[in-house]
């Protein structure tokens, strides 16, 4: 499993300022998918059949969701499962939130304005999703459960993301969700995108990481 607090903990600003960073850029990505009224991601179809299903809010529903992956996850990884991965999946609900009051009104007046926003919205979100992995904090629910199918199964990234995207596909369909183009659209480039971006990413961070640490080394002599 790649992220679980199992990390020199000299670095723990650093990593904070990633995980943040990586949220507030993936919240982001989120929330121009949800402008564009181009297509839903596939677990955001499980939450919207599920809520049709048994009349409960959305909002609950993706609670709903998020325990099941981590229990699933847990299972998989054969260990308590990260209760700690709701703490990010509700600062990232707050980043979302946060965007959709600037991006919220915005109105799509076109078709082609609709697809655009979409197409935009895929590398940032791969960019925010890659760069908070980055930290080894705990992962969101879908990303906990993610990488446990990545370390079970020895996947790369990008399979394991298109894998858990899958099976909200099919449950999505399942339950009635709504799915279409853009549903597909997600699965098929937003795992590719991240197994690109992951090691410039920890290439930056390790950079970061040694530049904090020589600097730190330097302050320590001239004490």
């Amino acid at each position: 499993m790649e992220s679980t607090l199992k990390f020199d903990k000299k670095n723990i600003p650093l990593r904070i300022g990633f995980f943040l960073v990586g949220l507030l850029i993936m919240g982001l990505g989120i929330s121009l998918i949800a402008i564009s009224n181009f297509g839903n991601g596939p677990w955001d179809a499980v939450n919207i059949g599920l809520s049709e299903k048994t009349g409960l809010s959305i909002g609950v529903c993706m609670n709903i969701a998020a325990i099941i992956q981590i229990i699933i996850g847990g299972i998989i990884n054969k260990e308590f499962p990260n209760i700690a991965t709701m703490i990010t999946s509700i600062s990232l609900g707050l980043f979302i939130d946060f965007w959709m009051l600037f991006l919220g009104d915005i109105e799509m007046t076109s078709y082609l304005m609709q697809f655009g926003v979409f197409i935009l919205a895929l590398p940032v979100i791969s960019i925010g999703i890659s760069i908070y992995l980055v930290s080894k904090l705990p992962n969101t629910p879908l990303d906990y459960f993610m990488l446990a199918l990545k370390s079970k199964l020895n996947l790369s990234l990008m399979t394991s993301k298109i894998t858990s995207e899958s099976i909200g596909l099919v449950l999505g369909f399942i339950l009635g969700g709504t799915i279409g183009v853009g549903t597909i659209i997600i699965i098929l480039a937003i795992g590719p995108m991240i197994q690109y971006l992951q090691k410039p990413c920890n290439n930056i961070f390790d950079k970061l990481s040694n530049k904090v640490k020589s600097n730190s080394k330097s302050v320590t002599s001239l004490n």
